[in-house]
């Protein structure tokens, strides 16, 4: 198939015609020991228009300047060429790109304890491949000779005509398992609700469900170096919540019996409801801010991370901006040298504060007629 974008860029795509899904799943009671349920399922993502629209960035219809090392902020173009060969950073849509895939699979277990009462166990994987992700070649590399330096990035680069070099490749891996326990209380004493607890692990080696490869998402997949890409980017996927905790109950007041009909009209017919979730922070990762001598590898792309140089900062939750400086302290980190590839700390390291949330509500109906109702 050809698309064009605007009518102006053609993008040449090969149909992924083998896209087979089966699915299949069973639910099975016996006395005594309860419900048994399990799922499989085979599921394919879409190739997105905006995926294939990444085209539109190519040259002669569009053209990026790049200035290193200007020889002045106030004209930092003044020597720049900008004819139709000026050098440019390139994108590429492939035409064999293919539908991302998901294998997952359940299991639930609720035994026969109570009528009162019951109990669910249960667990979801996921397995998914060839997730979409940018991927940023032509980075500059060491050459013997030439200092690493930031004027120097060009005569660098493998290929001096472009600066980056961009591609979209299925090139990701994402995997996700949950397990999770829930009591239920169906009626005791006025009181019904439920309780939850999961614990869960989702990791992807550089780009997660939704990533498109373009806009901000492009930025996901930006490793240290374009060596080694999924080895830099593997760890918790940005959604990444390993604990969680919801409780939600309703709880009928008992019925006041004195005061006559004006008092229970009052004070009876009151329910008390509440929802509370606690949730583990995202996580984020700590990055240099800065790809010049002395802070990154000088290869012309951002993101490169430090050095840890105190590994039992790892893991810790920034919950508060008062105390976040005290918590990752400068001194716990170094900033790699021009020579080096990447820094030694991870992706997704640290994390954000967690939520804590409580929602409760005390209300009572009135029925003034058949279609009419007030709630306080």
């Amino acid at each position: 198939m050809l698309f064009r974008s605007n009518h102006l860029t053609p993008i040449d795509q090969n149909c992924d015609c083998n896209t087979l899904a089966p699915q299949f799943g069973f639910a099975w009671r016996k006395p005594g020991i309860g419900v048994i349920r399990a799922a499989y399922g085979l599921f394919f993502g879409d190739i997105y228009y905006q995926t294939q629209q990444q085209g539109r960035w190519i040259p002669p219809n569009f053209l990026k300047v790049e200035a290193q090392a200007p020889p002045s902020l106030f004209t930092p173009l003044q020597n720049t060429y900008l004819g139709s060969d000026a050098r440019h950073t390139r994108f590429d849509v492939p035409p064999n790109l293919q539908s991302p895939y998901s294998h997952q699979y359940s299991f639930s277990w609720e035994p026969d304890l109570s009528k009162r009462w019951g109990l669910q166990l249960g667990y979801i994987g996921v397995r998914t491949h060839k997730l979409f992700m940018m991927w940023f070649d032509n980075r500059a590399v060491q050459i013997p000779g030439i200092p690493q330096t930031t004027a120097t990035i060009t005569q660098r680069r493998p290929d001096p005509r472009y600066y980056e070099l961009r591609q979209v490749m299925n090139s990701t891996n994402a995997y996700f398992d949950a397990a999770r326990v829930t009591f239920k209380v169906t009626s005791w004493h006025g009181l019904t609700g439920e309780s939850s607890y999961w614990f869960s692990k989702a990791i992807d080696t550089g780009s997660t469900y939704t990533n498109m490869a373009a806009g901000d998402e492009a930025r996901q997949g930006y490793a240290q170096s374009q060596y080694d890409v999924a080895g830099d980017l593997k760890g918790p996927s940005a959604f990444d919540q390993s604990h969680a905790f919801m409780t939600r109950f309703q709880y009928s007041l008992p019925k006041v019996r004195w005061g006559g009909r004006l008092m229970g009209g009052i004070a009876n017919g009151w329910s008390l409801t509440g929802v509370y979730l606690a949730k583990t922070g995202l996580p984020f990762t700590v990055i240099s801010g800065s790809d010049g001598p002395g802070a990154g590898n000088v290869d012309g792309s951002n993101g490169d991370r430090p050095n840890i140089l105190d590994p039992s900062i790892l893991g810790r939750s920034i919950n508060n901006p008062d105390t976040s400086r005290q918590m990752l302290p400068r001194s716990a980190f170094g900033f790699i040298s021009p020579t080096q590839l990447r820094g030694s700390i991870g992706a997704n390291t640290f994390r954000r504060g967690g939520i804590r949330n409580m929602n409760a509500s005390l209300a009572r109906s009135w029925a003034f007629h058949s279609d009419w109702r007030a709630t306080l």
